[in-house]
């Protein structure tokens, strides 16, 4: 394990130890990226490790007389490639390289070149796109950073020579990579890429890039009949509670993850951006901020309280990121994707001996309303706490209440009433 709690095996390199990796243009900044690697809880091993690769980038960077401030990531895979072939790779070298590059951007010490990536020449052409999703459409910016990977994808098998002329793009163009893309993707990834080309495209004719309006040419992609929600029993989701070793820092964490899961009903990209700013200890109140730029204001149950903060006062590390939920693994940082929420609930469904069809975290959000319906909530207020924008989303729950819909059920003609 990369991450360090004990003082006494962390990387606290002295400074007289670092001078030795002090070469090559990147040498003056050894000392600050050392403190960075320091911060973010790695131990001694892997934080040497680090500067050493560091070091040897630096100087394979003046060898070849590259000037620090014309640094890219052209220059890191190059170094990777080279080294690999020499000495052969190491899975971590590539993110520590790319921490590196990061380190010296926030110190405007390198440029931030679009084209340094390979989608660079889009990353020009997807730029306002991405403004235009996060200000006018108001998607949270996982979704449209979804979208703007879609429309890259598009982009370069439209032009795969990199030259992007917008005004060239016909009806065939958009068909054929719905078409190519369908087949490698499942039917929810497709609907959100056909839904991502549309609004691109409206979005170029809108602003007199393109002459027609080619989103009518995207093929509608046929939705799927909603299936009945997966939920578990409440003597399950207790099991799944109880699965958690709360006498570890990992096991307070992941204890306080899933009772906001079952018993606020949040959505695992809700709990994973959570921050220390959004708890109103006074008032017993946390912020969400969810779906289509929504805030709402939750009460705190006691239990969930508590729970965040035994694991703030006994199992979240020291680090400077404000996020509330910080990895157990070096970089100590916040979770960046939902899917880690959903790492945490598979994790506890296996402790807890539990084999459903579905696992992700989405199945406490169904527990809890499935347990709020049979206990006589109606599904008007079981969409106010789980906050839908639209009655129909709750209505799926209806299916659920098996004593409800025998009353309805007509009797089996010849059969004994």
């Amino acid at each position: 394990m990369n991450v360090c709690f004990d003082p006494n095996v962390c990387f606290r390199p002295p400074p007289q130890k670092l001078r030795r990796f002090e070469v090559g243009p990147v040498g003056p900044h050894v000392q600050s990226f050392a403190a960075l690697v320091s911060q973010q809880g790695y131990c001694r091993l892997v934080g040497w490790r680090k500067v050493r690769l560091v070091a040897a980038f630096s100087q394979w960077l003046g060898r070849r007389h590259v000037p620090l401030n014309e640094l890219n990531e052209r220059h890191v895979t190059a170094f990777l490639s080279d080294r690999g072939k020499r000495i052969g790779d190491h899975c971590g070298n590539g993110k520590t390289l790319a921490l590196l590059l990061h380190h010296l951007r926030r110190a405007n010490l390198v440029a931030t070149s679009p084209g340094s990536s390979p989608a660079g020449r889009s990353d020009l052409r997807t730029t306002d796109f991405e403004k235009f999703l996060l200000g006018e459409r108001s998607l949270v910016p996982c979704t449209a950073g979804r979208y703007v990977r879609i429309v890259r994808r598009f982009l370069s098998q439209s032009f795969p020579d990199g030259k992007i002329h917008l005004k060239r793009l016909r009806t065939p163009d958009v068909t054929d990579f719905i078409v190519h893309d369908a087949p490698s993707h499942a039917g929810s990834t497709v609907q959100a890429t056909a839904s991502a080309l549309r609004i691109f495209l409206r979005f170029l004719f809108q602003k007199g890039r393109i002459l027609t309006n080619l989103a009518a040419a995207v093929p509608a992609v046929p939705r799927r009949r909603p299936k009945l929600p997966w939920y578990l029993e409440p003597q399950e989701v207790e099991q799944v509670l109880e699965s958690c070793d709360r006498r570890r820092k990992m096991g307070r964490r992941d204890y306080a993850i899933l009772l906001l899961l079952a018993r606020l009903g949040l959505r695992a990209g809700e709990v994973a951006h959570l921050t220390l700013d959004e708890i109103d200890w006074r008032a017993g109140e946390l912020l969400i901020r969810g779906k289509g730029a929504r805030v709402d204001r939750l009460p705190l149950p006691h239990d969930v309280g508590q729970a965040v903060a035994d694991y703030l006062q006994k199992g979240r590390p020291a680090c400077s990121s404000r996020c509330l939920f910080i990895k157990c693994m070096a970089p100590l940082e916040g979770f960046t994707r939902r899917g880690s929420i959903g790492c945490v609930v598979r994790a506890a469904l296996r402790r807890a001996h539990l084999n459903p069809p579905h696992k992700g975290a989405h199945i406490l959000r169904h527990s809890l309303a499935t347990g709020m319906l049979r206990n006589g909530a109606t599904l008007g207020e079981i969409g106010q706490v789980l906050r839908h924008q639209q009655p129909q989303t709750t209505e799926i729950y209806a299916k659920v209440d098996f004593n409800a819909l025998r009353t309805l059920a007509l009797p089996w003609p010849g059969g004994a009433l």
